[in-house]
């Protein structure tokens, strides 16, 4: 009986999370289609926005399961949380986040989703600054060859 309420519990959880992802797009939330337009021309960025939201989604699992876990009884808690890791290491496996389903490596696993969201932010941020940067340069030369062929222009005027 009690595997039971917990296995129902990892699977309720789950359901939640793909539930949500789905709505999303159905939704089509813009931290899903932005990046699409944002980015069209640097696939590397893309894929990593892309990469961004499944791995925030990822992250999701054990945050929903550690709210529903607050309704769950004290005594059959641990039990749920054993069922959940288990299968939450397998769905990092499957995603080649983690190369293992021991339990053990739960901690691990969550670490690396939270080190990869904040990596991917920041590459993500850098290519932006990067746009940012080719944009201004990209303004300079144009100035500079305008105000060269305003001051030929003037030159041989004279």
């Amino acid at each position: 009986m009690l595997s039971r309420k917990a296995e129902f519990l990892a699977l309720q959880v789950l359901k939640q999370c793909r539930a949500e992802m789905v709505q999303n797009f159905l939704d089509h939330k813009p931290e899903i289609y932005t990046p699409s337009y944002k980015y069209e021309d640097s696939p590397a960025l893309l894929k990593l926005t892309r990469e961004k939201y499944f791995v925030a989604w990822l992250s999701s699992h054990w945050l929903v399961f550690n709210h529903a876990m607050e309704f769950f009884p004290i005594e059959e808690r641990r039990d749920a949380e054993k069922i959940f890791a288990s299968i939450f290491l397998e769905l990092l496996e499957k995603w080649s986040i983690l190369k293992t389903t021991n339990s053990n490596q739960l901690n691990l696993g969550i670490k690396l989703i939270e080190d990869m969201q904040t990596v991917l932010n920041e590459l993500i941020k850098s290519g932006d600054k990067a746009d940012i940067k080719r944009n201004q340069l990209e303004l300079a030369l144009e100035k500079n060859r305008v105000l060269f062929d305003r001051a030929f222009k003037q030159l041989s005027e004279e």
